[in-house]
C-alpha cells in the first residue's frame, strides 16, 4: 500500500532541527531501500497490528505501512519527533497511531486492547508483532519484559505467540542465538531459548546508520515456541540459576553451585558435576532450576530484580528512603526552632550571631576558635552593647519582630538545603545504579548482561496517549 508523496526522511530531519541524542543511544536508519528489506526479512506485515518501538524520524514505519501493515502503534518518547510522525499519521489515513511513552513502563497489553488487536490461539500464527530499532543501552531489558511475559501469557502475549522483529547492536544479536557449548553462550541464550526459536535475519553495517556507531548491526527475529524446551515453574529461578552459574563459567556446575548452600549438589540429579556451565541444554537448566524451586533449604532471596516490577520497586525503595531522610529533617529543624524558643533573647542573640558567622565563605577552623572567644565575650556585654553587636551583623535594630524574622531565614534557607540534598541523593542513587550495572558487567566475563545502562529522562505523556501501567 503506497503512502501519498511525502518529504524524505532527511528533509523532515533539517525540518524540525532533528539530532540523534548520544545519551538516548539513537542512530537513524534513513535508507527505505533497507527498512523495506527488512520487513520483507521478517515474514511480512499483511493484516497485522504492529507495535514499533522508538520510531523516530519514521523511516521504518514507513517501510511498515507500505508493507501493508493494518495498524502501526508507534511508541516514541522523545517528543522531538511527533510532529514529523504527526505529519505521517495524518497521511496514514488512520492505519498509524502515534503514542507517547517510554516503553519500558508501557503495559503492551492495555496498548493492544485500546487498538482492538485481534487475539489468536496459541497454535496458531499470531496477528501481532512487536519491532523496533532498540537502542543499545536498553535493548537487552525491553526484550527481557517480553520474554518474561511469555509463560503467564500476559501483556503481549495474551494475544497470541507475538513475533518479535528487533535491532540489536551484532555481539548482543549473537549472544542471543548462540548454540550450547559456544562461547557465546550465556543467560540470555537460555532465558530466550527455552522458550522461543531465535535467528538473526539481516546484518547492517554501522556506516548505514546517522550517526553511524562503531559496532555493527544485527536483527533478529524471535519467536514463541508452542511448548517450551522444559517446563519451569518459576521463570526468575531460572534467571537466578542461569545468573549464578554464568558468573562462573570457568568453574565446575558442582563448585558453582556451592555459594548456594549446603546441599547444592542435589540440584544437579544425574548431571555429571564436573560439567561446565555453557554444556548445559536449556532442558538441563530447566531441570535444575525445578529442583531449586522445591529445595526446601534454599537461602532467602530477594528475586524482584528477575521481574518486569523491579523498576518500579526499585523506585518506590528510593522513594521511600527520600521520604524518611525528609522527615528526619524536618524533625531536626522542628526540634532546633523549639530550643531555640526557649532560650532568652541574650542566648538567641548569640544563636544568630554565631550562624551568621558560621555561614560566610571561607569559614575556618581558626574563625571558629576566633569565634568562640567573640561568645565568650558576649556574656559581659550589656543589652545596648549586644544590639549594637548584632546591628553590625544584619544592618539593622534587632527587635522581636525583627528577631523572628531573621530565625524564619534561617530556617527556610536550612529547608532549601536540604531540598538541594535530596535532588543530589537522588542523582547520587541514580550514578551509584549505572555504576553496580557497569561493575556487574566488568565482573561477569562473557555474561550476557548489558553492557552500558543509563535512566531515561522523564516526559510528560502527551493528552492523547492512551499508555497506562496497571
Amino acid at each position: 500500500m503506497k503512502l501519498p508523496i511525502m518529504p524524505k526522511i532527511q528533509d523532515l530531519i533539517r525540518m524540525y532541527g532533528l539530532s540523534a541524542k548520544q545519551q538516548l543511544s539513537q542512530n537513524f536508519l534513513l535508507d527505505l531501500n533497507i527498512t523495506d528489506k527488512i520487513c520483507r526479512e521478517a515474514g511480512g506485515f499483511k493484516d497485522c497490528t504492529v507495535i514499533e518501538v522508538g520510531a523516530g524520524p519514521g523511516g521504518l514505519t514507513r517501510s511498515l505501512l507500505t508493507a501493508g501493515a493494518k495498524k502501526v502503534i508507534a511508541v516514541e518518547m522523545d517528543r522531538r519527533f511527533i510532529p514529523a510522525l504527526r505529519m505521517l499519521e495524518e497521511a496514514s489515513e488512520g492505519r498509524l497511531s502515534v503514542v507517547m511513552g517510554d516503553m519500558m513502563k508501557v503495559d503492551e497489553g492495555e496498548l493492544l486492547r485500546h487498538f482492538q488487536a485481534e487475539k489468536m490461539p496459541w497454535e496458531e500464527k499470531s496477528k501481532v508483532k512487536i519491532v523496533g530499532n532498540l537502542p543499545f543501552n536498553v535493548g537487552t531489558h525491553l526484550m527481557l519484559k517480553w520474554v518474561r511475559q511469555i509463560k503467564p501469557r500476559e501483556g503481549l502475549y495474551a494475544y497470541g505467540r507475538v513475533p518479535m522483529v528487533l535491532m540489536f547492536q551484532k555481539e548482543l544479536a549473537e549472544r542471543i542465538i548462540a548454540p550450547v557449548d559456544s562461547h557465546n553462550y550465556g543467560r540470555l541464550a537460555v532465558m530466550v531459548g527455552q522458550e522461543c526459536h531465535s535467528k538473526i535475519i539481516y546484518d547492517l553495517p554501522g556506516k548505514v546508520f546517522v550517526p553511524p556507531p562503531k559496532v555493527d548491526a544485527s536483527v533478529i527475529h524471535i519467536e514463541p515456541l508452542v511448548e517450551p524446551i522444559g517446563q519451569v515453574d518459576s521463570k526468575e529461578h531460572l534467571e537466578f540459576i542461569c545468573r549464578s552459574l554464568f558468573n562462573h563459567r570457568r568453574k565446575t556446575i558442582s563448585n558453582a553451585l556451592k555459594p548456594m548452600g549446603k546441599g547444592s549438589e542435589g540440584l544437579l540429579g544425574d548431571i555429571d558435576p564436573s560439567r561446565r556451565p555453557q554444556s548445559l541444554t536449556f532442558k538441563e537448566f530447566a531441570d535444575i532450576t525445578n529442583r531449586y524451586t522445591a529445595w526446601p533449604d534454599k537461602k532467602q532471596m530477594d528475586y524482584s530484580e528477575f521481574t518486569n516490577d523491579a523498576g518500579a520497586i526499585r523506585e518506590a525503595t528510593k522513594k521511600e528512603k527520600r521520604s524518611q531522610k525528609k522527615q528526619q529533617r524536618i524533625d531536626e529543624l522542628q526540634k532546633e526552632r523549639e530550643q531555640f524558643e526557649k532560650l532568652d533573647k541574650k542566648e538567641q542573640q548569640k544563636y544568630l550571631h554565631q550562624l551568621d558567622v558560621e555561614s560566610q565563605p571561607g569559614y575556618q577552623l581558626g574563625e571558629k576558635l576566633k569565634l568562640q572567644e567573640e561568645m565568650d565575650g558576649l556574656d559581659d556585654m550589656s543589652t545596648r552593647e549586644m544590639e549594637t553587636l548584632h546591628r553590625n551583623l544584619t544592618t539593622s535594630v534587632l527587635t522581636d519582630q525583627t528577631l523572628q524574622k531573621d530565625l524564619d531565614k534561617i530556617f527556610n534557607q536550612q529547608n532549601l538545603e536540604n531540598q538541594e540534598d535530596e535532588e543530589n541523593d537522588k542523582d547520587d542513587d541514580e550514578s551509584e545504579e549505572i555504576k553496580d550495572d557497569e561493575s556487574e558487567d566488568e565482573d561477569e566475563e562473557d555474561e550476557d548482561d548489558d553492557k552500558d545502562f543509563e535512566d531515561y529522562e522523564d516526559f510528560e505523556e502527551d493528552e492523547d496517549t492512551i499508555v497506562k501501567k496497571k
